[in-house]
């Protein structure tokens, strides 16, 4: 009977130390009105995908440890898919950035201009760095930019919501430097 008393007691500890799991979304400006876009060759923006490095399809935060390690949290989570946050977060960005454009993420013309965003880093890590690393392309017509990105930015507060701020914040910066070269086509 002890014996049974004991086990219903460590199960019970065990469920109450259970943390509990906190669900974070990044940050999107609220949409601006576009005005009616004129459908021409060169208006669409095809946002195709953004890819991530392994370590960051999980669905915890992912938070660098030491030069060499990393760790995926499971009590602080993305709230939808990290590839899914980040392509509507970009598409915002982008329709803000370039008015004369329409930006989607689904071809809405014959021949769009193409971009594609890949992530090797979009994490926190040991020393309060935020990275935020990759490299994007952009398609238009027979012309291809590849441009890398490598931006690092300090943690002004701990924690998670502070950290995925911060992530937002780098998130902003890669779609300035696309609109840059977007509108230049």
């Amino acid at each position: 009977m002890r014996y049974l008393v004991s086990i219903l007691v460590l199960m019970l500890a065990a469920c109450s130390s259970t943390p509990e799991k906190m669900y974070y979304q990044l940050p999107v400006k609220a949409p601006a009105t576009q005005a009616a876009v004129i459908m021409g060759q060169q208006n669409q923006v095809w946002l195709q995908r953004v890819m991530l490095a392994d370590v960051l399809t999980s669905n915890g935060i992912t938070y660098q440890t030491s030069d060499v390690s990393y760790n995926n949290a499971s009590s602080h989570l993305w709230a939808s898919p990290l590839e899914q946050q980040l392509g509507q977060t970009m598409v915002s960005e982008l329709s803000s950035a370039l008015p004369g454009r329409l930006v989607s993420l689904q071809p809405l013309q014959n021949s769009p201009d193409i971009l594609d965003i890949t992530l090797t880093s979009f994490n926190g890590r040991y020393d309060g760095k935020v990275l935020v690393q990759g490299f994007w392309t952009l398609s238009h017509g027979k012309e291809v930019v590849r441009r890398n990105f490598d931006i690092q930015l300090e943690q002004k507060e701990d924690g998670y919501p502070e950290l995925v701020r911060t992530l937002a914040s780098g998130w902003q910066q890669v779609a300035d430097e696309i609109a840059k070269e977007v509108s230049k086509l």
